[in-house]
């Protein structure tokens, strides 16, 4: 896997400027969601980090991994 050496977590927030007007689409499998929304949080925590908006961001629900 092409991350599997990176540490992920040295996220650097700096290389993000004028990201207001960003729109964001994520898919969040409903399987396993214990783990799927934590993944979910962190990306949201993330994205609004560098300053996009929460209204900005459009969260669907799927049923499967796949």
């Amino acid at each position: 896997m092409a991350t599997a050496s990176k540490n992920l977590s040295n996220f650097d927030k700096t290389n993000y400027t004028n990201c207001a007007d960003f729109n964001i689409g994520i898919v969040v499998s409903e399987w396993n969601r214990e783990i799927t929304e934590n993944l979910l949080n962190g990306a949201l925590d993330v994205f609004t980090s560098v300053g996009i908006l929460r209204e900005n961001i459009l969260i669907e629900w799927v049923p499967g991994a796949f």
